[in-house]
């Protein structure tokens, strides 16, 4: 099926929520059905709601492992691999 890079986006989006949640299934279904609202969508306003819908992933909290001391730590998922990431060795060398 061919989709369009807004749909693409959105796709891509909508696997990195689900990702982290095991939910496979629920993933493929929440994103055939936000294609779908994709395309109800004015092509003016796309981009808008794919911002929208990456804020919302950056905000969600994932765990993580201290790579020091072995413990689960929370972050938000947009600060995944920057320096406030205690599982990459960039944060205990700051």
């Amino acid at each position: 099926m061919f989709r369009t890079d807004n749909q693409q986006e959105l796709a891509d989006q909508f696997a990195v929520m689900m990702k982290d949640q095991q939910g496979d299934f629920t993933a493929g279904y929440a994103v055939q059905m936000a294609t779908d609202m994709l395309n109800l969508i004015p092509k003016r306003r796309q981009k808008e709601f794919l911002k929208q819908v990456q804020t919302f992933n950056d905000r969600q909290i994932v765990v993580v492992k201290n790579l020091l001391s072995g413990m689960d730590v929370e972050i938000r998922r947009g600060d995944r691999g920057s320096c406030i990431d205690p599982s990459m060795e960039r944060y205990h060398t700051m």
